[in-house]
């Protein structure tokens, strides 16, 4: 910038802040560098706000939206990228990757002997498990992160989650364990809940017949599970809410169909699945009623095995604006595939390097700090 362009610029202040506020995440990293100044605004936390109250009131779609995956290295691609690909692309098979992607530092030290655990993400903070019970909040848009304390009393997290409290301003980790024996005897089911603004952990007795694991997935300030009636089952009928205000599991919420195997949000409303072979995907238009479940996508068992051979799962992610699904699909290995319901077809995107274990999150960028975290009135 030439010299004194900056100093004008900051005599407009107000005009300074609404275009800023308007920008993306990525050209706003760059701009801390033009001067002091507008360092300093960009990491004033009512300049958090107002950009963030920017990206709500127009809507998020596909364009604001990135999927981090492969967290060995973590690599990131964009939602509107899988837009534009041309069917002459997607016939290539892997010659080369199809969309742009993204290798991130991750920004604390691991070691290989552990699996990496995306617990959730939230307003552009990701939470992580790491080195078996280590939690860091990271901001993949900024680069900046908070290693969490441990709690004094620790349990082997079978579910868990991340998520923002409105009604308190506050980032809130869960994570809850069944019955389980230490060594020396049977432990009580318990869950454990981080406080960001708190900066400590409380551990809560556990529900009688936990059988929940994995991410549960937010919406509105509530985390989601399925509920199985035995730890070893893969097929659920009911899903277990769990309200961050609080703190508390609320009660639960059929589901109108057998053979439910995952969870999803989607157009924010709250979608399950089925899996393997045949997949259908069911969408609550109206949550918490039963009435308003309705089948968005049925991928007959038939259409699987034609594309690809062996196939055994297909794990939808997301539900593109267009109607095409993103989906983990495990074939003779991983890869992030698109279902395009037009052409009842299958087509690979990208083999994620990393281990057996698939790990991915959509989340959208944001400046919010992993540290402090305020929201305010957003």
């Amino acid at each position: 910038m030439p010299d004194g362009c900056a100093a004008i610029l900051s005599d407009h202040e107000d005009i300074l802040v609404e275009v800023l506020a308007r920008l993306p995440v990525k050209s706003l990293m760059r701009f801390r560098c033009v001067c002091t100044a507008w360092r300093s605004l960009i990491a004033d936390p009512q300049f958090v706000k107002k950009h963030m109250k920017y990206d709500t009131g127009r809507g998020l779609g596909d364009n604001d939206l990135r999927l981090l995956f492969s967290m060995k290295p973590p690599s990131t691609m964009g939602l509107e990228d899988l837009k534009g690909l041309k069917d002459d692309d997607l016939v290539k098979r892997f010659t080369d990757d199809l969309v742009a992607t993204r290798e991130l530092d991750f920004p604390v030290s691991v070691d290989p002997r552990f699996d990496i655990v995306n617990v959730g993400t939230c307003n552009g903070l990701i939470c992580i498990q790491f080195n078996k019970g280590e939690y860091v909040l990271w901001n993949p848009g900024t680069g900046d992160y908070n290693v969490l304390p441990k709690p004094s009393v620790s349990c082997y997290p079978r579910f868990y989650g991340f998520g923002y409290d409105k009604t308190t301003d506050d980032y809130k980790v869960v994570k809850g364990s069944h019955f389980e024996t230490n060594g020396t005897g049977w432990e009580k089911p318990m869950i454990q809940v981080f406080s960001l603004k708190s900066g400590s952990w409380k551990t809560y007795p556990g529900p009688d017949n936990v059988c929940m694991r994995g991410q549960g997935k937010l919406l509105d300030g509530v985390l989601h599970w399925l509920w199985f009636k035995e730890w070893w089952q893969n097929e659920s009928r009911e899903i277990r809410p769990f309200s961050l205000a609080e703190e508390k599991f609320q009660e639960v919420m059929p589901i109108p169909c057998h053979g439910i195997g995952g969870l999803l949000i989607s157009g924010n409303c709250l979608c399950v699945y089925s899996e393997p072979g045949s997949v259908r995907i069911l969408m609550m238009k109206e949550y918490g009623v039963k009435e308003s479940w309705t089948e968005v996508l049925y991928i007959t068992f038939e259409i699987v095995p034609q594309i690809y051979d062996e196939i055994c799962v297909v794990k939808p992610l997301w539900i593109l604006e267009n109607d095409d699904v993103l989906a983990y699909t495990v074939q003779q290995g991983g890869y992030l595939s698109l279902y395009k319901p037009k052409d009842k077809a299958f087509r690979n995107v990208i083999k994620p390097e990393g281990s057996y274990r698939f790990e991915a999150v959509i989340y959208r960028e944001t400046l919010v700090s992993p540290v402090t975290g305020s929201l305010g009135d957003i």
